[in-house]
């Protein structure tokens, strides 16, 4: 049987990790950066991009997400029916469908990728999805060179990418609420403290049933969680500490005060989904 032939297109962390569980799956496996040949790797061999596009079957974009368009239309002037191009780079899904636009013009299918995980913590087990009309075949052929939690997701290019962008406002915003309220602590002499606090409760109790108390209670107990952040801001302010994630989260309890939820709810909300409704139709 042929081993499949698969082009990277930016050969960073990503690039190299996956390129190394595919290589272990019995896949050829070719690289171009537009920094040239590195000597240090292993494995993979490094093709100016048209001859890597005229080799391999499937060609991966891994590059920085503010080149991925660029890079997508220098592809696309190289490639022809028969091929693959997947973008796994995380940007916007107008900027996808954009990708996508540019490649069908060469006649090649198009896959919309988005990896969910942390590449360099999980490796080859990183869960991807995938979009697009040829995403399903292509999902299939990822499990099979080593790639397992590659997943379907949708005929529709954008898809993946919003589920990407939208899980963003968690991840990211946790990471910066995080570091934010560790300065902080540092600052005050109690970081230690802070950290162990909330590590253990997080690991003691299910994220599913805190994440919908704090979600159902958000609209009863919003007016007091608003006063109480006004005291917090001050603090962080007497620590010398600029509040930019605990002001945001003031003006949130503020508004949401503003939208009257007792109204809506003047027993609390019997679901996360109701408070969702809520607010889609409150900032309409």
């Amino acid at each position: 049987m042929e081993s499949t032939k698969i082009g990277f297109i930016g050969f960073g962390v990503v690039g190299r990790i996956f390129s190394q569980a595919m290589m272990e799956h019995g896949a050829e496996v070719y690289y171009y950066d537009v920094l040239g040949e590195n000597c240090e790797v292993v494995g993979p061999s490094f093709r100016p991009l048209g001859d890597l596009i005229d080799t391999c079957d499937i060609l991966v974009s891994t590059v920085v997400s503010h080149s991925a368009l660029k890079v997508a239309e220098q592809a696309s002037a190289l490639l022809g029916q028969g091929k693959t191009y997947a973008d796994f780079n995380s940007t916007s899904p107008a900027i996808k469908i954009s990708i996508a636009e540019t490649i069908q013009r060469s006649r090649a299918d198009f896959v919309e990728g988005a990896i969910l995980s942390a590449v360099g913590a999980v490796g080859a087990r990183a869960s991807i999805l995938v979009s697009g009309p040829a995403a399903d075949t292509f999902s299939q052929t990822m499990n099979r060179l080593g790639l397992i939690n590659v997943k379907y997701f949708s005929p529709r290019y954008g898809d993946a990418s919003m589920v990407k962008m939208l899980r963003s406002i968690f991840s990211k915003g946790i990471e910066c609420l995080l570091v934010e309220m560790l300065t902080a602590g540092k600052r005050a002499g109690i970081a230690d403290h802070l950290w162990g606090d909330i590590v253990g409760f997080m690991s003691e109790n299910p994220f599913e049933r805190v994440a919908e108390n704090w979600i159902k209670t958000h609209v009863t107990a919003c007016d007091r969680r608003y006063h109480e952040m006004t005291q917090v801001v001050e603090t962080l302010e007497q620590l010398g500490i600029e509040p930019t994630m605990t002001r945001a989260t003031e003006e949130f309890f503020k508004r949401t005060i503003g939208m009257e939820p007792r109204k809506q709810f003047p027993d609390g909300p019997d679901s996360v989904e109701s408070v969702a409704e809520f607010f889609d139709a409150g900032l309409r």
